[in-house]
C-alpha cells in the first residue's frame, strides 16, 4: 500500500511538472509567428514610418493627343501608415521638375501645356506637318500610394497610386513645324531636315499648366538599416526610412 501511494505521488508530481512547463515550450513558436505575422494580421510593431526619397524617371504622357516624354526629378518627405503587416498607405509632399518634349501632327497648333487648349500658329502648315515643342515646369506634388509587402521579412514592397501635380512655373519652347520627309528620300536626308529645324530660331514663352493627376508604380527594397532602393515607373528611386532609427 505504501509503495502504491508513493507511485501515485510520483505520477502526480510528474503530471504537474509537464503541465507547468508544457505551455512554455508551446508558446515559443507562437511568439515567432506573432513576430513575423500573417499578411493581413494587425501590425503590432511601430505602424508609422517617415523619411525622405527622391527619384529620377522618364514619364510618358499624352498632351492634347500629342505624345510627351522626357525627364522628371522629384524629392521630398513621406509618411506611411502600416496598419497591417502586408499593407501600407503612403503620402508625401514632393518638389518636382519636368522637362518634356511633345510631338504631334496638329496642323501647326501649339499646345498650351495640360490645360487642353491649343493656340493656332500664324500661316499654319497643313496637317501633314510634324510639330515639336519643349515644355519645362516646376511643381508641388502630393503622391498617395498603396503598398504591398509580399515577403515574410516585409522588406520588399510593390507600390501603385495617383499623384496630384500642382505646377507653379512653366515655360514652353516652340520649334518650327516641318513637313514629314519624303519616304522616297534616303534616311540621312530625312534626319538632316529634322535637325535643321531644331537648330533654327526658337520662341520661348511662359505657359500656365493646370492641376493634373499622374500615376506612380514600381517596387522597392527596404534595408534593415533604413535605406530604400527601387524603381518608380521608368526610373531609379532612392530614400531613407527615418523611423528605423527609433526602432534601435
Amino acid at each position: 500500500m505504501k509503495k502504491t501511494i508513493q507511485k501515485i505521488v510520483k505520477l502526480v508530481a510528474l503530471s504537474a511538472y509537464l503541465v507547468s512547463y508544457g505551455p512554455t515550450f508551446a508558446a515559443t513558436p507562437q511568439a515567432n509567428e506573432r513576430e513575423q505575422g500573417g499578411f493581413f494580421d494587425v501590425n503590432e510593431a511601430f505602424p508609422l514610418h517617415f523619411g525622405a526619397k527622391l527619384w529620377n524617371k522618364s514619364p510618358i504622357k499624352e498632351i492634347q493627343h500629342r505624345l510627351a516624354l522626357g525627364h522628371e526629378l522629384a524629392i521630398g518627405p513621406f509618411l506611411e501608415w502600416k496598419p497591417l503587416n502586408g499593407i501600407g498607405l503612403q503620402a508625401g509632399l514632393m518638389y518636382v521638375y519636368n522637362h518634356l518634349g511633345t510631338i504631334g501632327m496638329s496642323g501647326g497648333n501649339l499646345v498650351d501645356g495640360w490645360s487642353g487648349k491649343t493656340t493656332p500658329r500664324k500661316n499654319a502648315p497643313p496637317s501633314t506637318n510634324i510639330d515639336c515643342d519643349i515644355v519645362k515646369f516646376h511643381a508641388i506634388s502630393i503622391p498617395l500610394s498603396i503598398r504591398f509587402y509580399p515577403g515574410s521579412d516585409r522588406q520588399f514592397v510593390l507600390h501603385i497610386g495617383p499623384r496630384l501635380m500642382i505646377p507653379f512655373k512653366g515655360k514652353q519652347t516652340y520649334y518650327d513645324s516641318f513637313p514629314i520627309p519624303d519616304t522616297k528620300s534616303d534616311l540621312k536626308a530625312r534626319f538632316e531636315k529634322i535637325f535643321e529645324k531644331f537648330n533654327s530660331e526658337q520662341i520661348s514663352n511662359d505657359v500656365t499648366i493646370g492641376w493634373h493627376l499622374t500615376w506612380d508604380w514600381g517596387f522597392a527594397y527596404n534595408t534593415k538599416s533604413g535605406f530604400i532602393i527601387g524603381m518608380n515607373g521608368l526610373g531609379l528611386m532612392l530614400g531613407f526610412d527615418g523611423s528605423k532609427l527609433l526602432a534601435h
